[in-house]
C-alpha cells in the first residue's frame, strides 16, 4: 500500500517566526489526526494511504488522481485559525503544510476569514490540461507592480513529460529550488563564442505568466 508524509510548519506571519502550541487537525478520507506544534513550529508528520505511484506515471490518466488529498485546520488562542482544503500528498512524496498564524487582533475583527482552497489538478477536472491557456491576443508588458503568487505548481519535468505536478508555497519554492539552482555562466560553459557572461542563470526552471482575458489576473505558471 502506498503512503505519503504531511509535513507541517506553523510560522508567524509577518515575523516568519515559529509559533508553539497550535492545535492542528488533519482529516481525509475516513480519518482524522491531531497534531501540536513544537517551540520549533513543527508537528509529528501525518503519514497518509495514497493511491499507486503508477498512476502518477501513466500519462494517459485523466480519471484518477494520483494523490490523496486532505484538509487541515490549525487554531491556537490569540491567533485567527488557519483553514486549509484541498491538501494533495503524492506517493513516496513529503507535502510540506505551513499554516500562516496571524493574531487575532481587533483591527482584524471585520476582516474575512476564508479558507484556503487548493484546487484539484485541472487534468482531472475534465478539462483535459494542465492550466489555463493564455490570451493569444494578450500583449506582453511590464508590470506597474511586483506580484507574488501565494502558491506556485511545479512540473518536475520537461515541459511535455509525463511528471507530477507538485504545488507550494512560492516562498519555498524560491528558498528550495531556485536559490539552489542559480548559478553564475561562464565562457566555456555556456557561450559558444567564449564570450564571458558573468550573468545568473537558473537552471531547468521557468516562470510564465499568462494574462486572463476574463479577471485580467495572472496565473503563474512554472516549468522544471
Amino acid at each position: 500500500m502506498a503512503t505519503g508524509i504531511l509535513r507541517i510548519q506553523a510560522f508567524a506571519a509577518r515575523q516568519s517566526s515559529p509559533v508553539e502550541g497550535v492545535t492542528v487537525t488533519v482529516s481525509g478520507d475516513g480519518f482524522t489526526a491531531t497534531r501540536l506544534t513544537d517551540a520549533e513550529g513543527n508537528a509529528d508528520d501525518v503519514t497518509l494511504t495514497t493511491p499507486a505511484c503508477a498512476l502518477s506515471l501513466d500519462e494517459n490518466n485523466t480519471t484518477q488522481p494520483p494523490y490523496a488529498v486532505c484538509s487541515l485546520v490549525a487554531s491556537k488562542p490569540g491567533y485567527r485559525t488557519v483553514r486549509i482544503q484541498g491538501v494533495q500528498v503524492f506517493p513516496g512524496q513529503v507535502t510540506l503544510a505551513q499554516p500562516e498564524m496571524i493574531p487575532d487582533t481587533e483591527e482584524m475583527r471585520d476582516t474575512p476569514n476564508v479558507p484556503i482552497v487548493i484546487p484539484p489538478h485541472s487534468l482531472f477536472t475534465g478539462d483535459g490540461g494542465s492550466g489555463p491557456n493564455p490570451f493569444l491576443a494578450c500583449v506582453p508588458r511590464v508590470l506597474d507592480r511586483v506580484i507574488i503568487p501565494k502558491n506556485i505548481t511545479v512540473h518536475l519535468g520537461k515541459p511535455a513529460a509525463s511528471a507530477r505536478n507538485v504545488t507550494v508555497s512560492f516562498r519555498s519554492y524560491i528558498a528550495n529550488v531556485a536559490s539552489s539552482e542559480v548559478y553564475p555562466t561562464w565562457a566555456d560553459e555556456n557561450s559558444p563564442a567564449g564570450r564571458s557572461n558573468c550573468l545568473p542563470a537558473q537552471k531547468f526552471h521557468s516562470i510564465v505568466i499568462f494574462c486572463s482575458p476574463v479577471s485580467g489576473s495572472f496565473v503563474p505558471t512554472t516549468t522544471r
